[in-house]
């Protein structure tokens, strides 16, 4: 998978000028078909780089709009850590003695 290279700003400058670029490409494809099928085809790649996030034109000159060390991934979820810092916490708070009790009484109602 390709990294985001595609920012904030960048991104809404390419989907609002995208879509004028295409629906204005398809308007003229009644008139002057050549001129409609140049601009409806740099508005729909404008448009898929807009919601993609990655301009593939961006990588030879090392370009990147997005913020830096920012992978696509880690902003979903990052699982590990997640689990890792819920665990630090649970092993922090302290048991109140009623908690302790209950915990001690379903533990021993199981059998274990």
């Amino acid at each position: 998978m390709f990294r985001r290279n595609v920012g904030g700003i960048d991104r809404v400058l390419r989907l609002t000028l995208g879509g004028i670029l295409f629906f204005g490409g398809l308007l003229l494809l009644s008139s002057t078909i050549k001129l409609g099928v140049i601009l409806a085809a740099i508005g729909m790649l404008a448009l898929l780089t807009g919601i993609v996030g990655f301009c593939a034109l961006y990588i030879p000159f090392d370009i990147s709009t997005g913020r830096t060390g920012e992978h696509p991934l880690k902003q979903a979820c990052d699982c590990a850590e997640w689990t890792k810092a819920m665990r630090n916490n649970r092993s922090a708070a302290p048991r109140s003695s009623a908690e302790e009790q209950v915990a001690e009484s379903m533990t021993s109602a199981r059998g274990r």
